[in-house]
């Protein structure tokens, strides 16, 4: 007679059939705002992280003419509760508008001509730059560039002190917002709660903080710039205690420790005994006839 599979070979079909559900019912939590929803001409595509160069993934929302970026947040050990589910993956995203002008400024930066701006919008490693087109068609770039030729042209060259005030006002703006609703920051949270914290201390702190959130959307050579036409504090590096072959031997010296062995009853290198107080010639004269502690616990 034919044998009949074991229940355990049911038991791992089960199990296997089961983890195959549980993988294809990822689910992805994400918050959106309202408007983006209701709208029925969206698009997600892979643009060029203006501060990574890298590929980032966004949502281009033709009808209302408005690009949105797609940021994940994951803290590693953390689960979704989902009606009745564990969602494992504890990962949360987060859908919010961004300026265009950000996406745009590093092909105006590395333009080495004037180009209308539909032609400036190529990039062969993220076709998808195209969509941008018309986002940007009715936008205005006086802020970070010089229009060159007719309005119909649209066609921009880029202007370093024009880009470096337009962010210096974002930076100021957030600076303030910041501060009214008072987050917490490393450095501003350092000086509020330690120590106290003078207006011009409190605007230092947020202005840097505002300098570091508006770096995320541009290139570290820009980023610098706009730090120095800030006018910011250098960051303070404690450089490494390397030091000359002397300073090294007196730290290697201090860790080791004493290097006299007193392990041994070699008294050989002291010269001469250290004259008695008064007080250690009264105890040694009273000690005198007295046997020693170690006598009580010798053999009887």
């Amino acid at each position: 007679m034919p044998r009949s599979p074991s229940k355990r070979g049911q038991r791992v079909k089960e199990d296997a059939a089961a983890s195959e559900s549980v993988t294809k019912s990822v689910h992805k939590i994400a918050f959106v705002r309202d408007s983006l929803l209701s709208s029925a001409n969206t698009e997600v595509v892979r643009l060029r992280n203006p501060h990574t160069d890298s590929g980032s993934m966004y949502v281009v929302d033709k009808d209302k003419k408005a690009v949105h970026e797609i940021m994940a947040f994951d803290e590693g050990f953390r689960c979704w509760f989902i009606g009745q589910t564990v969602e494992s993956h504890g990962k949360l995203h987060m859908i919010s508008p961004v300026d265009v002008t950000y996406l745009i400024l590093p092909y105006l930066m590395k333009a080495s001509r004037i180009v209308p701006l539909e032609h400036l919008l190529e990039d062969e490693e993220f076709p998808d730059l195209s969509c941008l087109d018309c986002v940007a068609s009715d936008k205005d770039f006086s802020h970070v560039a010089d229009n060159k030729g007719t309005s119909d042209l649209r066609a921009w060259k880029y202007n370093e002190q024009s880009t470096l005030e337009w962010l210096s006002g974002r930076v100021y703006r957030l600076s303030s917002l910041l501060q009214e609703k008072k987050v917490p920051t490393s450095t501003a949270q350092s000086l509020t709660y330690i120590c106290p914290m003078n207006p011009e201390q409190a605007k230092e702190a947020y202005t840097v903080l505002a300098h570091g959130i508006i770096s995320e959307y541009i290139s570290p050579e820009l980023t610098t710039k706009l730090h120095k036409h800030l006018k910011l504090p250098e960051k303070s590096v404690k450089p490494k205690v390397l030091g000359s072959a002397e300073n090294q031997g007196a730290k290697k010296q201090r860790l080791e420790g004493p290097t006299d062995d007193y392990s041994k009853d070699n008294m050989a290198g002291v010269k001469g005994k250290a004259a008695m107080t008064a007080k250690e010639k009264a105890l040694a004269k009273s000690a005198v006839g007295s046997k020693s502690i170690l006598s009580f616990f010798g053999k009887k």
